[in-house]
Order: structure tokens, then sequence, then C-alpha cells
């Protein structure tokens, strides 16, 4: 992989005809086009160090120890092991989100490179917060029902000191610059549409920028079993018209 070159998707946007000028770099895990300096990262290569697996008879032996163990103990994190390794029996991978945002970081305008939603929203919010971090908010307003299935994230993910908002030339000390912004959610194909309400899954995927009608990258399809932990269920690439129907969402 690290001799493996892919065309710009910045350089295409902008109408260079580039081919093959982003190399990929091993240490961040992402690719960076040797003519505009993009950087991105590529389908589910990203995650591979993020995933979580299990042999399925493995898998199946450690459910059947949580099971029992839960007819006599309510501890919380051993419901989580146990619903973690069911999906591991059915040959299903986990993923962290935790890792995969620490991992990806910021692009070079201090933006999230990945983004997650509930797959029933059309937009998401990130909210900038202090100490590094922040929170992908599915709803906006100070009453918001669907706050508990926000996805925030721990302190210290990114390796940041937010910029701050400035007013008459002076810098403020708790205001965030741009605290919320915002991007459209990818809308989920006929072959990979889940039973059930999608307000129970959430679709991760890379935005090419932040803005209200973005060129959306490799979604891929989760389901949420944790604060942190999810189980893969599917990915796909977008066509022309699905990326139409999400600009008009």
């Amino acid at each position: 992989m690290e001799n493996e070159k892919l065309d710009c998707p910045n350089c295409k946007k902008e109408g260079r005809n580039f081919e093959k000028v982003a190399y990929y770099r091993k240490k961040t895990g992402d690719y960076r086009c040797g003519k505009c300096k993009h950087e991105f990262v590529s389908g589910l290569q990203k995650f591979e160090n993020a995933k979580i697996k299990m042999p399925k008879e493995q898998a199946k032996e450690e459910w059947k120890k949580y099971v029992e163990l839960l007819k006599t103990r309510k501890e919380k994190y051993l419901e989580t092991m146990k619903k973690a390794h069911y999906e591991m029996k059915q040959g299903r991978e986990l993923i962290d989100v935790y890792k995969i945002m620490k991992e990806s970081g910021l692009n070079e305008v201090e933006e999230p490179k990945l983004a997650i939603a509930r797959a029933d929203i059309n937009e998401v919010i990130f909210k900038r917060r202090d100490s590094g971090t922040g929170s992908f908010e599915m709803e906006e307003g100070w009453n918001r029902g669907g706050w508990k299935t926000d996805v925030e994230l721990p302190q210290n993910t990114f390796k940041i000191h937010w910029k701050r908002q400035i007013r008459n030339g002076v810098e403020s000390q708790w205001q965030i610059d741009k605290e919320k912004i915002k991007t459209k959610v990818p809308i989920i194909p006929a072959e990979l549409v889940p039973d059930g309400d999608l307000k129970n899954y959430y679709i991760l995927w890379e935005p090419s920028e932040w803005q209200e009608l973005p060129e959306t990258k490799d979604p891929i399809l989760l389901k949420r079993i944790s604060q942190n932990l999810f189980v893969i269920l599917g990915s796909w690439d977008l066509t022309e018209l699905e990326q139409s129907i999400i600009r008009g969402n």
C-alpha cells in the first residue's frame, strides 16, 4: 500500500485532470496530493487499525460467557461485551469511532476529516469544544430531543486549541470561532437499507469539506452498541444521482 497512488478528488473537483498524483502516507494512514497538497482518506483503508475482529466460533464462546454472567450481574459494560460478541459471532466487524476520529484528525482548515450522523437525518452539526474535542449533534436548538444520540468525542481527540472569535480587533477568551459547522448526510442505497427505524443506525463518511452542499465520499453504515463502539454493516460508493438527492435534502 505504501507505493499505491490515487487520483486526487480535489484536483478533479477543480478541473485539473492529473492522474495518480496522491500518495499513501503510512504514518498518518491517509493520502496527500503531490500537486495541490490536499489530504484525504479512501474507503475503509483508514479504519483498518480501528477495527475489532474475532473468529466466529471464538466470539460465540465468549458471548455465551456473558449471557450466563448477566443472569446474576447488572453492570453496563457486561451488556456491551455481550452485544459486541454477539455481532462478531455473526461475522461482523466492530469499529471504535473515538479511535478513528483521533487518528484521522483535522483537514487543512481545521475541520474533522470524518463525520458521523444518525441515518435518519438530513444534516449533522459538529460543535467545537475546548480541550481539543467536539460533538456531532443530530439536532439544533436548546430543546433537542435527540441529544442522547449525539456522538461526543473525548478530550484531546484533536491536538488543537480552536481559534477564537475576534471582535473589534480583540480576540475573545472564550468564544470559539465558527463554533458550529454542518454538512449534509449521505443517503443509503436500497440494498443496504436496514430493517426498522433508521434513527437506530449511523453513517460514517468523509465530507470533502464542511459546507451546505459538499461532495460526499465513502460512506459506511453502522449500528451503535455503546458510546464509541459501532458495528460495520456495509459500505458503498455514491452515484451521481444519490449525490444530487443529498444536495436537495
